[in-house]
């Protein structure tokens, strides 16, 4: 029996090429679907596509062909604003250096996705970054600038 549960994420068919007069094809007819709470690992030797398709998970490349649809929301024909809506709605990046702005407090790094055209986050979006730094070990270290957390703890400030 099918799970009736839709997934968060599914890639359908999806093909990457790389160049004009010379095709290579990076990605050849990748398919993928992730339910809620599900862990999954990307591994494969170097060059096997790995960071294409993760660039294609991420709306921040698309796909020659295929299918990518992300919490029912097929990517396939939307336009860059609508992608970046998403994107901003949906993901979250973990970057393996962090690439937290060093002047800026713990909290602060959480906040940077809410500050949106406001010109400040709401007072929902700070309770919820602070949150999100207690869920991950960090209400003692949330006021401290990211230059002052140890490498483990700059990485959960990035989870955040």
């Amino acid at each position: 029996m099918a799970d009736a549960t839709p997934p968060v994420l599914a890639v359908e068919a999806v093909v990457k090429e790389y160049g004009d007069a010379v095709k290579t094809r990076a990605l050849d007819g990748v398919d993928l679907r992730l339910g809620p709470g599900e862990l999954t690992a990307l591994i494969g030797p170097s060059g096997s596509g790995k960071s294409t398709l993760l660039n294609i998970i991420g709306l921040l490349d698309r796909p020659t062909s295929g299918r990518v649809v992300l919490g029912g929301d097929d990517a396939s024909d939307l336009d860059d604003r609508a992608l970046t809506t998403l994107r901003a709605r949906r993901l979250g990046f973990v970057f393996q250096f962090h690439h937290l702005l060093p002047a800026f407090t713990a909290l602060e790094n959480v906040l940077l996705p809410a500050w949106g055209d406001r010109g400040r986050p709401s007072p929902a979006a700070r309770a919820s970054a602070e949150d999100m730094l207690r869920a991950v070990g960090l209400a003692d270290r949330m006021h401290y600038r990211s230059t002052d957390l140890s490498g483990g703890q700059q990485q959960r400030v990035a989870i955040a």
